[in-house]
């Protein structure tokens, strides 16, 4: 790349070296396509699945970076925008035009995080001068890509900032988020069993999780990208195999101690653990009971049962030892802004860690949060003993 001392990141010369065989020139000024009515109501349509499920995580994501001028993006697979959060009035020349619609594929914006993240099939930072278009080269841009449970690529979320730089444990932040989103599409498969998997106990029942979705038979249906990872397959190559081909297991062997967590062996030898869940753990809906299920007796409706005591050390590990702390900084009756500065992170984090907070303890406000925590007894578990 002319005029840079440092040899550039692959994926930033490899996207310089597509946008120079397109015939763009860096010295051209991008402008966004316009889009009639027609077209947006065709892309409305044809995205209303990402849409949905990103909803949330992507106003929550918006809220946890407000401070700092950024601006969140979703982006369909065509790299057409579904939907932008973020203060206009932090919005430069560039990000004024993020609507929806807009195409910020390489071939019209070039060297963009967006683009190129569609391009890699992976997690991209373009930093200023990275940027192949002269008048991009403000701003800092970063973007991953959102699989849905087959593995095909669904779309990408993006964070943009042309005032400043991009704040740091922003990759983090977002790729947390594409988790999310991607444990919802998941949901949407409404299988009647998923695996969940992970290295350590301790993380089952995260987002960080991994998650098979199988089906009657034990045969894998979908996964998410950190499921395939564990297992050392593409998403696309495992659908349709048994567990038995990749974790020497069986959907019945599972059913037998569903109420634990079973250490299983990858097939490069990594050792995990595992529990077997109704699929209603995800979808919030109930099926059969699981042992019923794989005896094929059916089993009359049973009602989804309200989290009790005897829940307590599994909420204790599904919260973090943040949200812990945060948990007992809320009791203190601390604000917002006192207990940000108690932790040293800004007021938009602290907001995205309470939205966790309250998922995990299905709560809609900090009293119903705190009451639901009392009842709970977590606010008598020290956060540093997780």
């Amino acid at each position: 790349m002319a005029g840079t001392a440092v040899a550039e990141p692959l994926h930033i010369s490899d996207s310089w070296r597509r946008c120079f065989g397109m015939g763009l020139d860096c010295a051209f000024n991008p402008q966004p396509n316009l889009v009639s009515r027609h077209q947006l109501r065709h892309l409305l349509q044809r995205d209303v699945l990402l849409a949905s499920v990103a909803e949330e995580e992507l106003r929550t994501l918006a809220l946890a970076v407000a401070d700092a001028d950024h601006v969140v993006v979703l982006v369909d697979d065509q790299g057409c925008i579904v939907s932008a959060a973020g203060e206009a009035a932090h919005r430069g020349p560039v990000l004024r035009h993020a609507r929806r619609g807009v195409d910020c594929s390489e071939l019209l914006f070039g060297t963009n995080a967006v683009g190129t993240a569609l391009v890699e099939r992976r997690p991209v930072l373009v930093r200023r001068n990275q940027h192949f278009f002269q008048d991009m080269r403000h701003m800092d841009c970063l973007a991953a890509p959102i699989f849905r449970p087959g593995g095909e690529l669904i779309g990408v979320l993006d964070v943009s900032c042309e005032t400043r730089p991009l704040v740091p444990g922003l990759m983090e932040l977002v790729q947390s988020s594409v988790t999310r989103i991607e444990r919802l599409l998941l949901r949407e498969l409404r299988s009647p069993y998923i695996l969940r998997l992970h290295p350590h106990p301790g993380c089952i029942g995260t987002p960080f999780e991994a998650l098979i979705a199988l089906g009657e038979g034990g045969e894998i249906v979908g996964l998410n990208t950190f499921g395939a990872r564990l297992l050392g397959v593409g998403q696309q190559q495992a659908m349709g195999r048994s567990l038995g081909e990749l974790l020497s297991t069986d959907l019945r062997s599972l059913g037998q101690r569903s109420d634990q967590a079973v250490n299983l062996r990858t097939p490069d030898g990594m050792s995990v653990f595992a529990t077997l869940a109704e699929a209603a753990d995800l979808v919030g809906r109930h099926r059969q009971p699981l042992q019923a299920g794989l005896n094929s007796t059916p089993a009359a409706p049973q009602q989804i049962r309200s989290p009790g005591p005897s829940d307590d050390n599994d909420l204790v590990e599904k919260l973090t030892r943040r949200e812990l702390k945060i948990l007992h900084q809320l009791d203190s009756g601390l604000g917002n802004r006192e207990i940000a500065a108690a932790l040293f992170i800004s007021e938009g984090t602290l907001k995205w860690h309470l939205h966790n907070i309250y998922g995990k303890l299905a709560a809609r406000s900090r009293a119903s949060a705190l009451a639901k925590a009392r009842g709970l007894g977590l606010l008598g578990v020290a956060p540093d003993a997780h």
